[in-house]
């Protein structure tokens, strides 16, 4: 039975590997930054500069928007202050003294990309611009998981240490969109506008979003632009299979970060798949044990070539077929004692499908499996026969 169970894996190996060369990597990104992520599983699935620090432009507004979600009322009336009034750059044209809802504020934050808007958010929501800035520090930190963003302002509009990261951004995308209320504003292509200084229809400025490049399994998206910063884009989208968040920053024209986003997409939304590591797996390194007390779901590329790699502090990381992270998770020794024969070991470096305990259930989803599983006992059979007739 091991030799099958080793014929099989051998088999599934070499078919992975064919298959997964369909799909090829786009090459040619312009934007100085770049980054693609499952957003349920928060797997990296592209990834240039990823972690370099860059100036986001308005797409800082998608951190304004899901901060004020979740910290204040859609319905709240909004006295806009003097200051918001005075406030440069791209705007809704808002008038000292009236009052707007905080969710027509919102409208005007997302789709038009109203600077305004987003000082009198700030204010209604803690007070003043400054404290606004330093909760929402400390909320993208502590509740969304950043590492290495630090915002001067709810806008975008250059400051010396306003500052992300491509991933950085992919997370507060993928952390927003788990809102209701936050998908709608990200996914809207116009809104009538009425106010004291303007009445008018907005229209998103996201090409995708407004249809005006179209793309059928685009969801939402923001845009920003500051010379300081050059073209930035993050655009949400989803099939049948997965739901992705691209982020591209500093490009220098339109075109080449529309560009670099949809062959971003091409590629994710045809090139991975979701897979699972089950729960109760065992992992072993250097005498110590590691179990998994839940599933640890990633997305992978279409066929496999997944190389897990354990190191001595129990951290598991997750890599591509190019060595790339996809994934990484901390693991809980359970006993300093090798597992039994009887338990599934997953070695401290291994490409290809997970064996746990749960491996048999995960057969079940391979048909690939079961196909040449039948194969090979019908030819055993066939030999067993032509042995025993001679």
């Amino acid at each position: 039975m091991k030799k099958l169970f080793i014929v099989l894996i051998f088999f599934f190996s070499s078919a992975s590997i064919s298959s997964a060369q369909d799909v090829n990597k786009p090459r040619n990104i312009y934007s100085n930054s770049a980054i693609m992520i499952d957003s349920k599983t928060g797997s990296i699935l592209y990834s240039k500069n990823g972690n370099k620090r860059m100036n986001p432009a308005s797409i800082t507004k998608i951190a304004t928007a899901i901060y004020a979600i979740e910290h204040a009322n859609l319905t709240d009336r909004v006295k806009i202050s003097k200051k918001a009034s005075n406030t440069g750059g791209s705007t809704v044209y808002l008038t000292a003294g009236e009052t707007l809802t905080l969710e027509q504020l919102l409208q005007g934050l997302m789709v038009n990309s109203g600077n305004d808007a987003a000082v009198a958010i700030a204010e209604h929501t803690d007070g003043s611009v400054k404290q606004f800035v330093d909760k929402l520090n400390v909320f993208l930190k502590e509740e969304v998981g950043v590492e290495d963003t630090h915002f001067e302002n709810p806008h975008g509009l250059y400051g010396e240490n306003h500052y992300t990261t491509a991933y950085d951004m992919a997370k507060i995308t993928s952390y927003a969109l788990k809102n209701e209320q936050f998908q709608t504003l990200f996914d809207l292509e116009s809104v009538d506008w009425k106010a004291e200084g303007w009445n008018t229809t907005l229209y998103n400025h996201h090409k995708m979003v407004k249809g005006e490049i179209p793309y059928t399994e685009v969801t939402g998206g923001k845009n920003g632009f500051i010379n300081e910063s050059g073209h930035t884009l993050v655009t949400s989208a989803e099939n049948d299979q997965l739901s992705i968040v691209v982020v591209t920053m500093k490009a220098q024209s339109k075109r080449a970060i529309y560009s670099d986003t949809k062959k971003l997409l091409d590629y994710g939304l045809n090139g991975f798949e979701r897979n699972y590591i089950p729960k109760e797996t065992v992992f072993q390194l250097d005498g110590t044990s590691y179990d998994l007390r839940r599933d640890i779901s990633f997305t992978q590329p279409v066929g496999g070539g997944v190389t897990q790699e354990l190191d001595p502090d129990g951290v598991l990381t997750l890599y591509d077929r190019d060595h790339q992270k996809m994934l990484s998770t901390h693991l809980t020794p359970v006993k300093e004692t090798p597992v039994t024969h009887s338990e599934a070991v997953a070695s401290s470096k291994h490409k290809g499908m997970f064996f746990g305990k749960e491996w048999r259930e995960k057969l079940l989803f391979y048909p690939f499996f079961i196909y040449m599983a039948l194969l090979l006992i019908a030819g055993m059979s066939i030999f067993r026969m032509e042995s025993y007739n001679k």
